[in-house]
């Protein structure tokens, strides 16, 4: 599955929309969507320390998730600051922030999680890296981060399915001299 697992609203409660859910059941999560630094200050210092690791409805992302997929780094720092793990994984797909960081195309967020110690080789449920996500949403700047600071290219996912860039390229896609990632044949 992708880093964007199941669409959204899969778990939306009845009665609600997405966004009133999104409000009322997970400020911290909005906060992070939106940027809204002073709101998630606010929060941080109201909300108890175990809304930190709360997952949403939607994907079951935590805060940290949502700040790295929508790359609001400023929101990432803080939330790492008060407390978040930096390789927290998604009970439903086991995806590190680093996972969506690389899939939303935000290396940003993702050169500061690997600065602050994040795991960038660690597998989710389907067995690929990081590196995976950013060649799958076909980000060029993820992929040389993640190289640049030793992400493995030859794992080989559970499925067997090779991260590839999307379009025409049916056979690989070298990236420097020595690093190559394999895409099945079409």
């Amino acid at each position: 599955m992708s880093a964007a697992g199941a669409g959204a609203g899969a778990g939306v409660e009845a009665g609600f929309s997405s966004e009133e859910l999104l409000s009322l059941r997970f400020p911290l999560h909005r906060a992070c969507r939106d940027g809204d630094l002073a709101t998630l200050c606010s929060l941080l210092q109201q909300l108890p320390h175990a809304h930190l690791a709360a997952e949403d409805s939607f994907y079951g992302w935590t805060p940290v998730h949502w700040a790295a997929h929508f790359g609001k780094l400023e929101c990432l720092i803080q939330l790492v600051r008060a407390g978040a793990t930096l390789n927290v994984s998604t009970t439903r797909y086991s995806q590190t922030p680093a996972h969506i960081a690389a899939f939303g195309g935000h290396p940003q967020c993702l050169v500061w999680l690997i600065q602050a110690g994040a795991n960038i080789n660690k597998p989710d449920c389907e067995g690929e890296t990081p590196i995976h996500k950013a060649a799958r949403s076909g980000s060029l700047e993820c992929i040389s981060a993640l190289v640049a600071n030793g992400a493995y290219v030859e794992f080989i996912s559970q499925s067997s399915v090779y991260s590839c860039l999307p379009g025409e390229l049916q056979h690989g896609v070298a990236f420097g001299p020595s690093v190559l990632i394999q895409c099945p044949k079409a």
